[in-house]
Formats: C-alpha cells, sequence, structure tokens
C-alpha cells in the first residue's frame, strides 16, 4: 500500500482525522487537568501515557465499534497503566 491508500483504509476504519485528533486530544487535555488537581503520588507520566493510550483506542472503538482490537488494546494499555510503579512521583 502506498501512503495515500493507508491513509484512505484508516480514514475507512477510523473515522476524519481531524475529528478523531481534535476529540482525542481534547480528551487527553481533560485527563491532564483532571490528574493535575489528584495529591496521589501515584500519578505518574507512564500512568498518564498509559491512559491516553487507552482514551486513544476508546475514540477508536466509539467511531468504529466492531474493530475487535480496539478493544483488546485498550484494555492492555489499562493493564500497563494498573502495573506502573507505586512509588513514582507525578512530573509536573
Amino acid at each position: 500500500m502506498n501512503d495515500e491508500e493507508i491513509l484512505k483504509d484508516r480514514e475507512s476504519q477510523y473515522g476524519c482525522p481531524k475529528e478523531f485528533f481534535k476529540t482525542y486530544g481534547e480528551m487527553c487535555r481533560l485527563l491532564d487537568a483532571y490528574a493535575s488537581t489528584s495529591d496521589q503520588e501515584s500519578i505518574c507520566e507512564g500512568r498518564l501515557v498509559a491512559l491516553k493510550l487507552a482514551l486513544l483506542k476508546i475514540v477508536r472503538a466509539a467511531w468504529n465499534p466492531t474493530l475487535t482490537d480496539s478493544y483488546q488494546d485498550a484494555r492492555n494499555y489499562i493493564t500497563i497503566a494498573e502495573m506502573m510503579p507505586m512509588n513514582q512521583n507525578k512530573s509536573r
């Protein structure tokens, strides 16, 4: 597949990239804002990254609920977030 074909294939599976990134970006911004209000020492950057990747898969599943890999990947990212060391401090 060439680049144009890949982009068309992705859009057919996951929707308009402009709308996707607008939605995903806003969700990540809200997650960051909410996490920054936490006084929990266990909210670390690595955990937030894993949660953002789960959000990515959630947004994709909302647009196309038939792609089962979005659900599988989201579960895996949540597991990774849970496994992050609990003794890391927030990095902000």
